[in-house]
């Protein structure tokens, strides 16, 4: 109000003028958190096959929206987003690679987007949460967790094969550690691809057989025979294909 004796505005501080600066302030914030920079992940499901995503936005020098793409489960990194835009708090990325591309809104809160993935003619629903996600959920049985602590004492290590499709070849490379609380991990690389470590899932060893899963390629292997920790055969299982598949210790003549 204005004050009498000096004609000139005359501004106090009281609960109203408090309220208003909080508002500014989370105004501010909000405005921050809706920026798309940083880390998105997201689990895009293909024909029962769930693929982890984790898309990671920055800027360039010059201002401009830049990033690259993780498909965790497949063993693919860093595949270069070719164009980001961010307006009106639509988010699209483009990923020539894969031609694949993402629109997606990001809500009030700025910490989830909402949108769907597209490739070629496929268009399917992806959610993003801001941040790197979870890892992967390895619920075992009471048996196969036995049978994982034995499949990491006993296969341990690196182990190499060439799984043969008509008339393609493709070089894999197995290897099997140990984790904290015993069971067997594991990872999948392969060479002719350009995919590596891909994650492996339910690795097993019971009854002289051994079993492992690489789920972000929709596929399985079945060891039916084990020679002395140093050769295993059996079949791989992907797309609903059956073929022979032998696993040789590296270093094992």
């Amino acid at each position: 109000m204005l004050d009498k004796r000096n004609r000139r505005p005359s501004f106090r501080t009281g609960p109203a003028f408090a309220f208003l600066a909080c508002l500014l302030c989370f105004a501010a914030s909000a405005a921050e958190t809706k920026s798309p920079l940083g880390e998105w992940s997201g689990t895009l499901t293909i024909s029962g096959i769930k693929l982890r995503l984790l898309f990671k936005i920055r800027k360039t020098p010059e201002g401009n929206l830049t990033g690259t793409l993780d498909s965790l489960d497949q063993g693919a990194k860093d595949m270069p987003i070719d164009k980001a835009t961010f307006e009106d708090d639509k988010l699209r990325l483009e990923i020539k690679l894969i031609q694949g591309v993402f629109e997606g809104t990001v809500d009030s809160t700025g910490n989830k987007i909402a949108g769907t993935f597209s490739q070629g003619s496929q268009s399917l629903p992806l959610n993003l949460t801001r941040g790197a996600g979870a890892s992967l959920d390895e619920s075992l049985s009471p048996a196969d967790r036995a049978g994982s602590k034995y499949a990491a004492e006993k296969l341990g290590g690196g182990w190499n094969a060439t799984l043969k499709a008509g008339a393609d070849q493709f070089r894999l490379v197995l290897n099997i550690k140990t984790n904290r609380d015993g069971t067997a991990g594991g990872t999948l690389d392969s060479l002719d691809q350009g995919l590596t470590a891909i994650p492996l899932n339910a690795i097993t060893f019971k009854e002289g057989k051994v079993h492992f899963e690489a789920r972000g390629m929709g596929a399985a292997y079945d060891g039916v025979s084990f020679n002395n920790s140093s050769s295993v055969t059996g079949q791989w299982h992907q797309a609903g294909q059956t073929l022979p598949l032998s696993f040789s210790k590296s270093g094992s003549k």
